[in-house]
């Protein structure tokens, strides 16, 4: 055998092996590749920090993610974000934790809400720099993949959950310790309430898909209900929770508003009626 011919019958093996890779990575029978292998599918509202580098995650078509990263301007330095086609950035916005406020060179955190608009794979990307300096390569990153699923089809799929359906549940009601109220920088407004608290245990989770919102003229309530499966043993350890809800602002008159959160509270005021005449 030549080396010519040796040659050729490795390069048809390395052909064949990487052939079988990409369909062991998640071909579906019709040839099309199943983006939502191994990847988590989370629910419209879900915060990321700077925990999230790297990763790579799931959500349905009008889902809200939170991205919440560390900042300090007075310093110069600010995060660049770069949003693709395909996502919709509907909140940014700076905030100063409340016992920072008043201090010299405090920081604080960079916070912008993101809706999935179209179907796809995207990547957003963001560099904490100096903004009039050149880019050097030894800047602080972050990167996520953004899968975006059509409407219910992460039901089709199935959720990131162990538990099956005919569990039985206990019900209970979320222990919030603060709200944050957020208004969009667009018209008409769009305001969401981001609830902070914690659980429990390790087996109690918000009940996302179950979240009651009513209004009662100027007051909204929010219902946040906890789930936990019942004869499980748990880690008996707090964990710490953050979630927001969209709140249905459109039409409502000028005027101060009431949002109430399992019995804590915050106001936003309208300066005009929210309505596009």
């Amino acid at each position: 055998m030549s080396k010519y011919t040796g040659m050729g019958i490795l390069v048809l093996i390395t052909i064949v092996a990487v052939t079988l890779a990409a369909f062991s990575m998640g071909c579906t029978e019709n040839g099309e590749i199943d983006l939502t292998n191994d990847v988590e599918i989370v629910g419209s509202g879900t915060v990321f920090t700077e925990e999230a580098n790297a990763s790579e995650i799931s959500i349905e078509q009008n889902g809200i993610i939170v991205l919440k990263l560390e900042e300090n301007p007075t310093t110069g330095y600010s995060w660049n974000l770069t949003v693709p086609e395909g996502l919709k950035l509907i909140g940014d916005n700076f905030v100063i934790a409340p016992e920072d406020e008043g201090l010299v060179g405090a920081g604080g955190t960079h916070e912008w809400e993101l809706q999935a608009e179209t179907e796809g794979s995207y990547e957003i990307s963001a560099i904490y720099k100096k903004p009039w300096e050149n880019t050097t390569g030894e800047e602080d990153t972050f990167s996520m993949t953004v899968i975006v699923l059509a409407a219910g089809e992460a039901d089709d799929n199935g959720d990131d959950t162990t538990i099956d359906d005919d569990t039985e549940y206990i019900i209970g009601n979320a222990v919030v310790e603060d709200i944050e109220i957020f208004l969009m920088e667009s018209f008409p407004l769009q305001v969401s309430v981001s609830a902070t608290g914690y659980l429990p245990d390790g087996c109690t989770f918000i009940d996302e898909d179950n979240i009651e919102v009513t209004r009662d003229g100027n007051i909204f309530d929010v219902a946040l209900k906890t789930k936990r499966p019942a004869d499980v043993m748990c880690t008996q350890a707090i964990v710490p929770f953050e979630v927001n809800i969209p709140l249905d602002v459109y039409g409502l008159e000028a005027g101060v508003y009431t949002v109430d959160v399992n019995g804590v509270t915050d106001t936003f005021e309208f300066t005009m009626d929210n309505v596009i005449e």
